[in-house]
C-alpha cells in the first residue's frame, strides 16, 4: 500500500487539478482553490446586484442580507475546499494504521478489499454522475426560496434576475458537485470500515486508547467534519432567513434544530458502531479471561501474605508480589473501561461542535450579543 494512500487522492476532479498543479488536496492551494470559486461565484451576482440596485437596499430582501447565499457561498464553500488536506492527512495516516492491525491471514482481503475501493475512488465515473446530478438539481429542486409576498434581489415575482440566473446555473452546480464529492468520499470510507469490522483484528481490551487499539479510527472518522459543519451553516442561513424575513419565530424551530443535530451526529457515529459488535465481544471476553487470572492470582497472593489455603491456582504471573497484582488490577481496570464505540471523548466533541456552533448565530437573530453576555454573566455569577 502507499505510504499515501487516501480516498481523497484520485478521481476526475483530483486528476484535472493536479495535472493543473494545484491539486484541491494540496494544502498550498487549497486557499487559492478557494479564492477562485468565490470570484467564479459571488463577485458576478455581487456586480448584477449593483447594477440592479438589489445590493444593499432597493428591495425588501437585497442581497447582503439574504444570509442563505452569505451561509452557503461566503463560507461553506471555501470551507469544502479549505477541509481537503486536512482530511487527505488524517486518512492516509489512518490508513496505514489500518494495515497492522489485521491478522497475517487476512492481509490478502485487506490488501484486495483496498486495491478495490482505489478503482473506485480513481473510476471517472462516479464524479461523472454526480456533476450530471448537480446540474439535473437545477431542474429538479428549488435553490433559494422564492419570496412571493416581497421584493428581492434573486427574483422579481417568479421572473429570475440575471444575479439569480448566475447563482442557480453557475454557482448551485458547483456548490451541489462539491456537497456530493464529499459524500462520495465518506461512502468509500464507510465501505472500507464494513470489509475491515469483518475481518480478524489484533485487538486488545487493556490498550492504552480505551478502544481496544482502533481508538484512532474517530480520529479519522473526523476527516469528514465538514459536512456537519457545512450542513449546519445550510440549516442556520435557511433559519435566519425565515427569522429576518417570513415572521417565524426561534421557538417554533427547536423541534427542528435539536432533530438535526442529533441526526448530523448520528451520521457522524454510523460509521464507527460497524466496529461494536466486535469490541464488544472482545470486552466480554477479556473481562472472562482477566477474571480468571485475577482468581488465580489473588489465590497466590494471600496464600502467600496471609497463610491461606490454596486450591488449585496455577497463577501464569507471580501473584505473590503485590507489584504485579496491582498491575493486572490496572489491566482489568482498562479492559472494564473499554469503549464499544471507537470514538474517544475529545473526536466526539468535535463532532458535537462541528454541528451545534453553526447554528449559534441564529440567537443573534432574537437577542442582541450585549444581552446575551448580561445573561451568561449573571448564570456565573
Amino acid at each position: 500500500m502507499d505510504e499515501h494512500y487516501s480516498l481523497m487522492r484520485g478521481g476526475l476532479l483530483y486528476r484535472l487539478t493536479h495535472a493543473g498543479g494545484v491539486a484541491w488536496t494540496e494544502r498550498a492551494y487549497a486557499p487559492w482553490v478557494a479564492f477562485a470559486l468565490w470570484t467564479i461565484v459571488l463577485l458576478p451576482v455581487v456586480v448584477f446586484c449593483a447594477l440592479d440596485h438589489r445590493l444593499i437596499g432597493g428591495v425588501a430582501v437585497p442581497l447582503v442580507r439574504d444570509y442563505t447565499v452569505w451561509a452557503r457561498f461566503f463560507v461553506a464553500m471555501p470551507v469544502l475546499v479549505l477541509a481537503a488536506p486536512l482530511a487527505d492527512e488524517r486518512m492516509w495516516r489512518s490508513l496505514g494504521h489500518l494495515r497492522n492491525l489485521v491478522e497475517p491471514g487476512h492481509q490478502a482481503e485487506f490488501e484486495k478489499a483496498l486495491e478495490r475501493l482505489r478503482r473506485w475512488r480513481d473510476s471517472i465515473w462516479p464524479e461523472l454522475l454526480l456533476f450530471a446530478l448537480a446540474i439535473a438539481g437545477v431542474f429538479a429542486a428549488p435553490t433559494l426560496p422564492l419570496y412571493d409576498h416581497a421584493t428581492s434581489w434573486r427574483n422579481d415575482g417568479a421572473q429570475l434576475t440575471p444575479a439569480g440566473w448566475w447563482l442557480s446555473w453557475v454557482g448551485f452546480p458547483l456548490f451541489r458537485f462539491m456537497t456530493l464529492l464529499w459524500l462520495w468520499r465518506f461512502l468509500l470510507w464507510v465501505c472500507l470500515l464494513a470489509r475491515f469490522s469483518r475481518l480478524d483484528l489484533a485487538l486488545h481490551a487493556a490498550h492504552p486508547d480505551g478502544c481496544g487499539g482502533v481508538g484512532f479510527l474517530g480520529y479519522a472518522n473526523a476527516s469528514f467534519l465538514v459536512m456537519p459543519l457545512v450542513a449546519g451553516l445550510l440549516v442556520a442561513g435557511s433559519c435566519a432567513v425565515e427569522l429576518e424575513h417570513l415572521g417565524v419565530r426561534l421557538e417554533s424551530l427547536h423541534m427542528l434544530l435539536g432533530g438535526y443535530a442529533v441526526f448530523a451526529v448520528g451520521i457522524m457515529l454510523a460509521p464507527l458502531l460497524l466496529l461494536t459488535p466486535k469490541l464488544a465481544a472482545l470486552k466480554r471476553n477479556s473481562l472472562l479471561a482477566y477474571g480468571a487470572l485475577g482468581t488465580d492470582a489473588s489465590e497466590e497472593f494471600e496464600h502467600r501474605w496471609l497463610g491461606r489455603a490454596r486450591r488449585t491456582a496455577a497463577p501464569i504471573i507471580d501473584g505473590g508480589d503485590p507489584s504485579a497484582l496491582a498491575d493486572l488490577t490496572a489491566v482489568y481496570e482498562t479492559a472494564s473501561r473499554m469503549g464499544t464505540v471507537p470514538v474517544q471523548r475529545w473526536i466526539l466533541l468535535q463532532f458535537i461542535g462541528a454541528t451545534v456552533l453553526p447554528l449559534l448565530p441564529l440567537l443573534l437573530l432574537v437577542m442582541p450579543l450585549d444581552e446575551i453576555v448580561q445573561k451568561l454573566f449573571s448564570m456565573l455569577v
